[in-house]
């Protein structure tokens, strides 16, 4: 069963026991409410003939005058229950109630379920009980008796009520009650019909962005990155819609760069390779003398692909977390100073001043892996050393705030431009096109000193420097005892 059926099948059922409640509730109600309208309209009658009763009894002096008029007291019973007898028919019943008494005998009975006219469970009696006009041998305990009262207050009689056990014991026999209980089923299952008939479309609608989710999920996992999903809408589902387009664009985005990045590497291989089979036929064709420089040349290209190859390897691992970090309290400033002695050398053969500031006075220390905290810094080192001109100046910095230390590398120019500044940790992106394969890098030292940082809980950015150049800033925590 599909998300479809279910969904209607839920519907429906929830319809089901709406409805079915709803109907067995009113049905309850209803026979209770009946029976209870029933006893208060009687109620509301009794006393109407009590009290005409009692200015009856006070007028006349008693209850003789009624007791010898059976004329009188039909008029009487009838005009109170609403119904009064007129004319002929008066005559008819008041003669037979002189020959049969109260009630008249054979009288027609009510139809199946309906309660007994009330004007025939009337009975009057006197002061002490006795029938006066009612059944002779009818017991007193099945009768509801209200006292009538003469001008003193003294009961003078009594207004008996003979109960209509038929009303009270089975209301869901009577008549109109079934009328009414066949009425609320045939809406019960109108309604029922009717939840059927929305629940399906709604069911539909409900299930329609997620049909779309799922087409476009499947074109997706074909391959195609441009499917998107056209749902607006504030719910659940909208917000899935909405996260699905983001997952869509950033695997358009990484499929693009995986392409970019297959295209760039075959590139940077592809060329060196070139070149040394380029020389190799040379040198196999006479062109060129095999000599130490035709070697040098043949070995220059081998360790730039050695290079990169190396590079591109330790990026890979870097980007899956497989480098192996050895980390231990390390005190940063000693580590760049000691990163520093060793391009000593390379930066006096280009007469580049460098200067330093805080790192034997700051005691930063870091919870780090000592070897790949001096690959960051000879990476950044290098890069300052091949790309700053010649009589230039750099300068490193060290300081700690908020629990965090700063390690900053800035030289002289040239600078790159602001555009460029976030591609610098790109891989295989040169800022400079004088940066080539001879005097420049891969083009991943950059990238693996920002996965290096990262994994110490860091980071590492670049800005412009005041001193004309670029600006590193490495970020690290310092160590805490739940860092160790």
């Amino acid at each position: 069963m599909n998300i479809t059926r279910r969904l209607f099948v839920i519907q429906l059922f929830i319809s089901l026991v709406l409805v079915s409640g709803m109907f067995l509730f009113v049905q309850w109600y209803f026979d209770r409410g009946f029976i209870r309208y029933i006893d208060e309209r009687e109620q509301q009658l009794t006393d109407s003939l009590v009290e005409e009763l009692s200015m009856i009894y006070t007028t006349d002096g008693g209850w003789q005058a009624l007791s010898t008029s059976p004329k009188r007291w039909l008029q009487l019973v009838t005009s109170v229950t609403g119904a009064p007898l007129m004319g002929e028919r008066l005559e008819h019943r008041a003669e037979r109630l002189r020959q049969e008494g109260w009630p008249p005998r054979n009288i027609k009975p009510s139809p199946a379920g309906l309660p007994v006219p009330m004007e025939w469970r009337i009975r009057l009696l006197d002061a002490q009980s006795a029938m006066i006009y009612g059944p002779k041998d009818e017991s007193l305990s099945d009768m509801e008796r209200r006292p009538i009262r003469g001008n003193n207050g003294a009961i003078v009689g009594y207004l008996g009520l003979s109960k209509d056990q038929g009303v009270f014991s089975a209301a869901h026999d009577l008549q109109f009650s079934e009328q009414q209980n066949q009425a609320y089923f045939i809406i019960a299952l109108f309604m029922l019909l009717l939840s059927a008939g929305v629940a399906l479309p709604l069911a539909h609608h409900l299930l329609r962005p997620i049909k779309d989710l799922t087409l476009a999920t499947r074109r997706l996992a074909s391959g195609d990155y441009s499917a998107r999903i056209q749902h607006q809408s504030n719910d659940e589902i909208g917000q899935l819609a909405c996260d699905f387009n983001e997952l869509a664009l950033t695997l358009s985005q990484n499929e693009a760069l995986r392409r970019r990045w297959v295209a760039d590497i075959s590139h940077e291989l592809r060329t060196p390779l070139a070149i040394l089979l380029g020389e190799i036929d040379a040198l196999r064709d006479g062109v060129y003398t095999l000599d130490d420089n035709a070697l040098s040349s043949l070995q220059q290209e081998a360790q730039l692909m050695s290079r990169l190859i190396n590079d591109l390897f330790e990026l890979s691992m870097s980007d899956i977390g497989a480098l192996d970090y050895h980390k231990v309290a390390l005190n940063l400033g000693a580590a760049a100073r000691d990163a520093i002695e060793g391009f000593a050398s390379g930066f006096a053969e280009k007469a580049i001043v460098i200067e330093t500031a805080g790192l034997d006075e700051t005691q930063a220390v870091v919870f780090a892996d000592p070897d790949r905290i001096d690959q960051l810094l000879s990476n950044l080192l290098h890069n300052t050393l091949r790309y700053t001109d010649a009589n230039g100046c750099a300068r490193m910095t060290l300081m700690q705030r908020d629990k965090r230390v700063y390690l900053t590398l800035e030289d002289s120019s040239p600078g790159v431009q602001a555009a460029e500044l976030p591609k610098l940790f790109d891989r295989l992106y040169r800022a400079d096109s004088s940066r080539n394969r001879k005097t420049g890098g891969t083009g991943l030292g950059l990238a693996i000193c920002q996965n290096i940082a990262e994994a110490h809980s860091g980071s590492l950015t670049a800005a412009p420097s005041s001193l004309g150049g670029l600006c590193f800033t490495l970020e690290l925590p310092l160590i805490t005892e739940e860092t160790v």
